[in-house]
């Protein structure tokens, strides 16, 4: 993937990018729009190529924003989007929390090593909303 990052300047009319705060700053390379093409593929299904796009961003708070779009790169068509937040700790380790568009939550957990800028993460828990709100109906909660 390639991707394009650095502080945004100040321009009339238009929101800036406050200050780094420190405990994003060893993970400050993710910051930026990254875009790359791909294939995937399941069992029941075709392979299929498409067209990803994650964006990494910060309000100057300890957590960087994250949002990711795939689509289609035959026709342009959306097929999967999720927002979620980073949350680096001084120790090196990271929370990571996900809300897909299909109702799917995820939080994740794991390390990062900012000098070799890798970050290792496992699924902590994965919950879908439709369920939960469905069981929430039926016992009446």
């Amino acid at each position: 993937m390639n991707g394009t990052g650095g502080e945004a300047g100040a321009v009339p009319g238009q929101i800036t990018t406050p200050p780094l705060h420190p405990a994003i700053a060893p993970l400050s390379y993710l910051l930026g729009t990254w875009r790359g093409e791909g294939e995937g593929g399941f069992p029941t299904i075709n392979s299929f190529k498409y067209g990803e796009e994650l964006s990494f961003s910060h309000s100057g708070k300890p957590v960087i924003s994250y949002s990711q779009k795939t689509w289609k790169l035959a026709s342009g068509e959306p097929m999967h989007a999720e927002s979620g937040y980073w949350r680096p700790k001084p120790d090196g380790s990271i929370e990571v929390v996900i809300a897909q568009s299909t109702g799917l939550v995820e939080v994740q957990k794991g390390t990062f090593d900012a000098g070799k800028k890798v970050v290792t993460l496992h699924s902590e828990l994965v919950g879908n909303a439709s369920k939960a709100l469905k069981n929430v109906l039926q016992e009446g909660i």
